[in-house]
C-alpha cells in the first residue's frame, strides 16, 4: 500500500467496555492477582497503600510488570519454548506498531476532511478536528473549486458521433440478440409442445408414464408387468427423451433376444419331422415410438413366459418333459412330441395354414401358455393384496408357476383320447366286417367344457384340474362297455387311468363290474377280452346249435360235439379258429376289410 493513499473509516470511536470495570470483573482480577480473599485483610491493604505498591496493578487496566524473580520462574525450560515466547512478543510488538500506524493515518485523514469541510461549515468541521490541527492551521483555510474546461466544438462533435454510433451498434446488437433469443425460444416452445403432445398421445393409449428410477428428471414409459418375476421387474421401463426436432425418442430397449428371437414358438413333431407350428406374427417393420413400446412389451412378456416354462419344466423330468439350453420338449408318446422355444418373428407376408390340425394344435398351445401367465399374474396380485405371512429368518423362494403341468396334462389326455378313438374305430370296423353290429359314442373332456363361460378365471380354473373323458361302446351280444378316462399329473396317478364298467344280459354277469387300469396296454387287453366274450354271447344267443365251453372264448357244436371254434381278438382283428377233434384247424381273420363272408356264414357253412 502506497503512502499517499488515504484510508478512512466512518465508524464511531469504540467506547470503553462497561464489563471491564464491573464488580464481577474486579473480583475475578483481584483473585487472579492476590489469590483468595482470606489471605487479604484491611491491615495488609493499608500498609500497601501507604507504601504505594501494587496500586496501579490493582486498579489500572495496564498490564502488571513482572519482577526479575517472576521472569526467571516463567522462563521456559527448553530452547523451543523460549523461541516461541520470543516470537509471540515480537508479533505483539509488530501488531501494536501497525495498529498505531493505521490509527495515525485515520486521524490524519479525519483532520484533512474536517479542514476541508470547515470552509463551508466551520462549526461542523471544527468539531472533528484534533487540537493540534486547530492550533497549527486556521479554520476554513483549505478550500476547493470546480474546474470547468472549455470543450473543443470539433471534439464534442466527434464525441457525439462516436457516442451515437456506439449506441446504434449497441441497440442493433441488443435487437439481434433479442430476435435470436425470441426465435430460439419459439423453436424450443414448438419442440416442447410437440414432445408433450406425443407424450400425451402415448398416455392416451393406456401406457403408464413415470419417472426413470435413476434419472428423476427424465420421463419414462412402463411397458412391463407389475406382477412379473423379480428378474423382470426393472426391465419394463424405457426412457422417453426429446429428440432434436422435438419428437419423442425412446432409449434402446430389448425388443428381441439373442439371434433376433422375440416370440414363443410351439412346434408339433412326429417321428422327428415338423407337422405343425404356431404363427410368429408381429409388427417388426414400423419404427414409431408406440410400435417400439408394443414390441418391447411383447418381448418382455414372451421372454418371461419362456423363463417360467423352463423353470417349471426342470421339475417334470419324470413325466417325460425334457429341457435343453434353448428348448423344452414334451413327449406325447407314439413318436409325437411338442417342442417349445423362442424364435424370430415371421415375415408379414406369411399366411397361417388353418387347415393343418397340428398347426392349430400348436397355435392353441401357445395361446394357452400366454393365458396361463396372465392368470398367474392375477393370482400374484391377489396374493399381494392379502396380509403378508409372518416374518421368518428363512428365505422364502417363490414356487414355479403352474403352466406346463396343465398343458401337458391336456396334451397327454388328448393323445390318449385319440388313441382310444382309433382303437374303438378299429374294433367297430372289425365287428361290422364280420357281419355284426357295434357302435361307440365319446364325450371328450366332459368336466372342462362348461355350457356358459362366465369369466376367464372360471374357464382357466376348469382347465387346471383333472381331465375326464367318457366313451360308451355297444358290442355284439348285448354287451355295453362304459370307459371313463382320467388324466392328472399329480399323485397318486401321475398319468392317465381308465375306469371301465361292463354289463350285459348273458351268463357272465358275475364277472362284470368296475375295473381300473393304469396303462393303455392293460385297457386294450381288457377291451379285446370284452369283445371276445361279446361275440361268444352273440353266437350263443343267435344260434342255439353252439354252446360256450366253461365261460371261455371257446364253443362247441351241439350236433357235432367234435367241432369247435375259438374266438380271439387282437390288434390284427377278429380271428375264428375252427376245427374238429383230431383234425386240422382253419383260421379266418376279419381285419376290417370287406371279405364278403360273415361269422354266421362260417358257422353255418364251415366247409366253404
Amino acid at each position: 500500500m502506497s503512502s499517499n493513499q488515504l484510508l478512512l473509516s466512518l465508524k464511531s470511536w469504540p467506547e470503553d467496555d462497561p464489563e471491564s470495570k464491573s464488580v464481577s470483573s474486579l473480583i475475578s482480577r483481584i483473585q487472579a492477582q492476590r489469590g483468595h480473599f482470606r489471605d487479604v485483610d484491611e491491615s495488609i491493604l493499608e500498609r500497601e497503600i501507604n507504601e504505594g505498591k501494587d496500586t496501579d496493578a490493582l486498579f489500572d487496566d495496564s498490564p502488571v510488570e513482572e519482577s526479575e524473580e517472576d521472569e526467571s520462574k516463567s522462563t521456559p525450560a527448553a530452547g523451543e519454548d523460549l523461541d516461541r515466547a520470543t516470537q509471540l512478543r515480537n508479533a505483539k510488538a509488530e501488531m501494536s506498531a501497525l495498529v498505531g500506524h493505521a490509527l495515525n493515518e485515520a486521524l490524519f485523514g479525519l483532520d484533512y476532511v474536517s479542514l476541508l469541510v470547515s470552509l463551508h461549515s466551520p462549526e461542523a468541521g471544527s468539531l472533528s478536528m484534533s487540537p493540534v490541527l486547530k492550533e497549527s492551521v486556521p479554520v476554513g483555510s483549505l478550500g476547493f473549486d470546480k474546474v470547468q474546461r472549455k470543450a473543443d466544438p470539433k471534439s464534442v462533435k466527434e464525441d457525439l458521433a462516436i457516442s451515437r454510433a456506439w449506441k446504434v451498434e449497441g441497440l442493433n446488437s441488443a435487437a439481434d440478440t433479442l430476435m435470436g433469443a425470441s426465435k430460439k425460444l419459439g423453436d424450443e416452445v414448438e419442440k416442447e409442445a410437440r414432445y408433450w403432445e406425443q407424450i400425451l398421445a402415448i398416455r392416451e393409449d393406456a401406457w403408464v408414464i413415470t419417472r426413470m428410477p435413476n434419472e428423476r428428471r427424465t420421463l419414462g414409459v412402463r411397458f412391463g408387468f407389475a406382477e412379473s418375476a423379480a428378474e423382470y421387474k426393472n426391465k419394463g421401463v424405457g426412457a422417453l427423451r426429446r429428440g432434436e426436432n422435438g419428437d419423442v425418442v425412446m432409449d434402446d430397449v430389448a425388443t428381441t433376444g439373442s439371434h433376433g428371437k422375440a416370440m414363443l414358438r410351439v412346434r408339433v413333431f412326429e417321428n422327428g419331422e415338423v407337422r405343425g407350428s404356431s404363427v410368429q406374427s408381429g409388427n417388426k417393420r414400423s419404427g414409431s415410438v408406440k410400435d417400439m413400446i408394443r414390441r418391447a412389451r411383447n418381448f418382455i412378456y414372451e421372454d418371461e413366459l419362456f423363463f417360467e416354462i423352463t423353470r417349471e419344466a426342470r421339475l417334470m423330468a419324470n413325466l417325460g418333459v425334457r429341457t435343453s439350453e434353448d428348448a423344452v420338449t414334451i413327449d406325447l408318446g407314439g413318436g409325437r412330441s411338442i417342442a417349445i422355444d423362442m424364435a424370430p418373428l415371421d415375415d408379414d407376408d406369411v399366411v397361417p395354414d388353418i387347415h393343418n390340425p397340428d398347426s392349430s394344435l400348436a397355435q392353441g398351445v401357445a395361446m394357452a401358455f400366454r393365458i396361463l401367465l396372465s392368470y398367474n399374474h392375477r393370482l400374484s396380485l391377489r396374493k399381494r393384496s392379502k396380509p403378508p405371512p409372518p416374518l421368518t429368518q428363512r428365505k422364502i423362494v417363490p414356487p414355479a408357476l403352474f403352466m406346463v403341468t396343465p398343458i401337458t396334462t391336456h396334451l397327454l389326455h388328448h393323445q390318449h383320447q385319440l388313441n382310444l378313438q382309433n382303437l374303438l374305430k378299429h374294433l367297430i370296423k372289425v365287428v361290422k366286417s364280420a357281419g355284426m353290429s357295434a357302435a361307440f359314442v365319446t364325450k371328450p373332456r366332459r368336466n372342462c367344457l362348461k355350457p356358459v363361460i362366465k369369466s376367464v378365471e372360471s374357464a382357466v380354473e376348469a382347465f387346471l384340474g383333472r381331465i375326464e373323458s367318457e366313451a360308451t361302446v355297444k358290442l355284439p351280444g348285448g354287451w355295453k362297455v362304459e370307459i371313463n378316462m382320467r388324466t392328472t399329473l399329480g399323485g397318486p396317478l401321475y398319468g392317465t387311468g381308465y375306469i371301465i364298467g361292463t354289463s350285459h344280459d348273458g351268463v357272465s354277469a358275475r364277472l362284470m363290474g368296475e375295473n381300473r387300469f393304469t396303462s393303455n396296454k392293460e385297457m386294450e387287453m381288457y377291451l379285446f377280452w370284452c369283445l371276445e366274450r361279446s361275440i361268444v354271447n352273440e353266437v350263443r344267443c343267435t344260434n342255439d346249435k353252439w354252446e360256450q365251453i366253461a365261460q371261455s372264448n371257446e364253443m362247441w357244436s351241439i350236433d357235432k360235439s367234435t367241432r369247435r371254434i375259438k374266438v380271439s381278438v387282437d390288434r390284427t382283428g377278429l380271428s375264428i379258429i375252427t376245427g374238429t377233434t383230431g383234425g386240422k384247424d382253419n383260421r379266418v381273420v376279419w381285419d376290417g376289410s370287406d371279405t364278403g363272408r360273415t361269422l354266421q356264414d362260417l358257422l353255418t357253412h364251415p366247409e366253404k
